[in-house]
Order: structure tokens, then sequence, then C-alpha cells
């Protein structure tokens, strides 16, 4: 729980969103989702007995086949210029 706080808080300062903004809520809870996808995806990968590095390549793919599944509205928030 304490890493969605820190992201959520990290979306807010870099957005400049007020404290009663539901949306960096809504998206590092969407964040948060996608990560323990993948996590769970890997760690059953695993535990098949598949080589790491073939999961490491197809968890690309999930990627982006989760990539698919969002909008822009989640994909382009709190979007920061190349430095």
């Amino acid at each position: 729980m304490a890493g969605i706080v820190s992201v959520v808080a990290t979306l807010r300062e870099d957005t400049g969103a007020s404290g009663d903004d539901p949306l960096p809520l809504l998206v590092g809870g969407r964040i948060a989702r996608i990560e323990s996808a993948l996590a769970g995806y890997v760690s059953q990968e695993m535990m098949k007995g598949s080589k790491a590095v073939e999961v490491s390549h197809d968890a690309l793919g999930v990627l982006d086949d989760i990539e698919g599944l969002l909008g822009d509205q989640v994909l382009n928030y709190a979007r920061r210029g190349a430095e």
C-alpha cells in the first residue's frame, strides 16, 4: 500500500493536482494493478519452469497487450518531456 501512496503523491506533484482531485488516485491504482498483473504473469511462468530470458521477453508482449487496453488519458497522464 505504501507503494501506491508514493505513486499517487508523485502524480499529484507532477501534475499539480489538488488534494481532492481523484485522477491521481485512479491512475495510480491502474499502475498498481498493471504491476500486480505483470508480476503474477512472471511468477506463474517461472513456476512452470520457463527460462527467465523467455519470460522477460514474453512479459514485454504482455505489457504491449496491457497498453492496448488503456486509453489515452491514462497513457498520457503526467507525461514528462524528454531530458
